[in-house]
């Protein structure tokens, strides 16, 4: 069974956040990896250059990184 748009990137949104959780200093951008796939590309202190996440369009990856740049995605901890 495949993943509704929305079922995506509330996934790849929790990765994201766990993921800044562990790595504080994670800057991350929207970049187009080719026709059809974005992503959030990032810079980790370990691996440098990464790409984070993977998208279908812009929208969707732009609306992740905003809503985890805004704490918007529900996290209650902290």
């Amino acid at each position: 069974m495949t993943d509704t748009p929305d079922e995506h990137a509330d996934r790849q949104l929790q990765f994201l956040d766990e993921l800044i959780r562990e790595t504080p200093a994670i800057v991350a951008d929207v970049a187009k990896i080719s026709d059809g796939i974005w992503a959030i590309h990032g810079v980790i202190p370990v691996d440098g250059d990464v790409m984070l996440a993977e998208f279908d369009s812009y929208d969707e990856a732009r609306s992740v990184l905003d809503q985890l740049s805004s704490g918007a995605h529900g996290n209650t901890d902290s």
